[in-house]
């Protein structure tokens, strides 16, 4: 590794640690002279460079017409700098709604770009740490959506990179930026691991469904009488009073809920637990089952359903996660 590469790196980590030490979590972002970052692109070192040498060849040739020249060029140069700067000065910025995904997915972030008046903002470039960017424009008064994605590394509520917004118009010489960070009630759940052990059945008086046996002494209910059946299941009251024949139907209370328990998993560390308990409650609401979590202290009731089925994916994605503060408004 060169000594430009390491220094190069060495640079950014710095800068990343700077950035990180003044970006707060906020819920709204309001973009100013503060909250914005400017610098030369590399087309703007060029620029300059070029007439810093014809603002050298007019000097040393006395060429009034290279100095007008130069001069022009460098007041275009400064004046480009207010009207890139003026491309995100003056927007709002907040996170609408966002995504739950499995761990190691891009979630998709809904993120709304206000202005008060009508202004044309071309090129905003929009992207999350580690994400792909997307460009967007801004031109209309009140409200604009945007979605960009955000990559996921860990369960828990979603908290992704640094968001950045930059632009470079409208000449490129100039590229302006801000980092911004997001709170989200977005979680992410633990990624699925397949894994086919008997999850727990427990049987219980009064709960699941009855299953019809012969033998059981449990009354169900009645049954269009076939021939062969045994005559003392016949239904006699009925047939009595003309309405016709008819045979009772016993049957045995068979409970067909399903536990994903935490317990089923003895000798796994934490996250390898929850990834295969995740996937359990994945199989279990696709096949229609009935399901229950249990968790260290928690027990979740059987149901089903998709909002069941999130209710508990977000059960395993926080869990052993503490409760966190809210986010602040940037009022300037």
């Amino acid at each position: 590794m060169s000594l430009v590469t390491r220094a190069r790196q060495a640079f950014k980590r710095r800068y990343r640690r700077w950035v990180d030490r003044r970006t707060r979590v906020v819920s709204v972002s309001r973009l100013n002279h503060r909250r914005l970052y400017i610098f030369p692109t590399k087309a703007g070192f060029a620029f300059l460079a070029l007439v810093g040498a014809m603002w050298l060849l007019a000097t040393n040739f006395e060429n009034n017409l290279v100095f007008l020249l130069s001069f022009l060029l460098l007041a275009f140069f400064v004046v480009s700098i207010h009207f890139t700067h003026a491309t995100l000065s003056g927007l709002t910025v907040r996170p609408v709604r966002a995504e739950s995904v499995f761990k190691g997915e891009a979630a998709a972030v809904e993120l709304c770009l206000a202005q008060l008046r009508a202004r044309r903002r071309e090129q905003l470039v929009l992207r999350f740490a580690g994400g792909d960017p997307v460009m967007a424009a801004v031109e209309k008064s009140g409200d604009t959506f945007v979605t960009v994605l955000a990559p996921t590394s860990h369960r828990g509520y979603l908290e992704p990179e640094l968001l950045t917004i930059d632009s470079v118009y409208p000449v490129g010489l100039l590229r302006v930026w801000t980092h911004i960070r997001f709170r989200f009630d977005a979680v992410v759940y633990p990624s699925p691991i397949v894994d086919r052990i008997a999850v727990r059945n427990r049987r219980g008086k009064g709960e699941g469904h009855y299953e019809g046996t012969s033998g059981s002494e449990d009354y169900v209910g009645l049954k269009i009488y076939e021939v062969g059946e045994s005559l003392r299941h016949v239904a006699w009251k009925q047939y009595a009073r003309e309405q016709g024949l008819w045979s009772k139907q016993y049957g045995d209370l068979v409970d067909s809920r399903v536990w994903v328990d935490w317990d089923t998993f003895d000798g796994m560390d934490t996250e390898q637990r929850l990834s295969r308990m995740c996937w359990q409650v994945c199989e279990c609401e696709a096949s229609g089952g009935v399901y229950g979590v249990r968790l260290p202290g928690m027990e979740m009731a059987p149901d089903r359903g998709m909002p069941h089925r999130q209710k508990a994916l977000k059960r395993l994605a926080l869990h052993g996660i503490d409760k966190r503060t809210g986010a602040n408004d940037e009022a300037s």
